[in-house]
């Protein structure tokens, strides 16, 4: 099974039906993987990859500029098989920071000479000077830019002084079980609009952006998380890791995913200086006793865009998941998912 995120955020009803296929072209790619033998792992990294390749979406191809006008990416992606973690922060160049993300993650088990250590997270010119030599595409910069991006950064960029500009969040993720049982997650961001050169989100940062854990399968269940929504509140709470441990020993995934977030994130003492708490999680969970997979979302956004399949689906789905009429935006957070399905 995989499934996928463009993003915890608000998204304009407009274009659901956008979010929407996306997500399904993002799926299928990614079943395929499986269906050929693939691991979780590649299987993230390619469903990930159509979503860079996408201006509709905040990664890659498409992300939002710095305030100097340039496309910095964040990804990182983990190996549960493993507990091996691999992340790049604040590239320029990088056609698709996820498979940066990935090559620094699978070269960690490659031996270097004289027993020096390989790198799990790499930045800015070190991290593409990193991609160029493993032979990843580099590309110019104006490449990267979408008619989009460039739009609103020239609204937002004259809304400044007039402090009204608001965040957009639509970072992607996803989270994937393989045919072994093992799990994977990824996360991939252009980050916040406007940010300072050199800001790097959760997207990119161990334990914040994403989460995957199927190490001992006899032992403890295994769970995959990444997450969307503020970088900022996302890293402080180390939301992905601290979602995945806590879902590891709860009875119901449901109630264990609600409390974590509201528990971790919504009433975190590490976020007490801020107001409105802004975040997604998708998670697998995969029961050490039955193996079955539940696949669940929660957000504190107004809307997540969601998509998933499974290695039997003659087709994927995808909704964009609203938070309930009447309910704050940053004070509760909703939560939703397909329960009880073998992968």
């Amino acid at each position: 099974m995989i499934a996928v995120h463009c993003g915890a955020g608000s998204h304009s009803s407009s274009h659901y039906g956008k979010y929407n296929k996306l997500s399904k072209k993002a799926c299928r790619t990614g079943i395929e993987v499986l269906r050929n033998g693939g691991s979780a792992l590649e299987a993230v990294k390619a469903a990930i990859t159509v979503l860079e390749d996408d201006p509709v979406t905040n990664c890659g191809y498409g992300s939002n500029l710095t305030n100097e006008g340039c496309v910095e990416g964040d990804a990182s992606v983990m190996d549960g098989k493993t507990l091996i973690y691999g992340g790049c922060g604040a590239v320029k160049s990088v056609k698709n920071p996820i498979h940066l993300a990935y090559d620094i993650c699978v070269k960690q088990l490659e031996p270097l000479p004289l027993g020096l250590v390989p790198p799990s997270f790499l930045v800015g010119r070190g991290g593409v000077k990193y991609a160029k030599a493993a032979g990843l595409k580099t590309v110019k910069q104006k490449s990267l830019i979408s008619a989009k991006a460039l739009s609103q950064y020239k609204k937002y960029k004259s809304l400044v002084e007039s402090n009204k500009t608001e965040e957009l969040l639509d970072t992607v993720g996803a989270v994937c079980v393989d045919n072994d049982g093992h799990v994977a997650a990824g996360c991939s961001s252009g980050g916040i609009l406007l940010k300072r050169p050199g800001r790097v989100g959760q997207a990119a940062v161990y334990a914040s952006g994403v989460w995957a854990d199927s190490f001992s399968p006899e032992a403890q269940s295994s769970t995959a998380v990444c997450t969307s929504g503020c970088g900022e509140h996302l890293m402080r709470t180390q939301l992905a890791k601290v979602v995945a441990e806590d879902l590891q020993t709860s009875v119901c995934p449901t109630v264990g995913l609600s409390q974590s977030i509201t528990d971790k994130f919504i009433n975190s003492r590490y976020l007490e200086n801020v107001t409105t708490k802004l975040c997604g999680a998708l998670v697998l969970h995969v029961d050490k006793k039955t193996g079955d997979t539940t696949l669940l979302w929660g957000h504190t956004t107004e809307t997540m865009s969601v998509g998933f399949m499974r290695c039997f689906d003659d087709n994927p789905k995808a909704l964009i998941s609203e938070l309930p009429t009447g309910v704050p935006v940053g004070a509760k957070v909703t939560v939703s998912g397909v329960y009880g399905n073998k992968k």
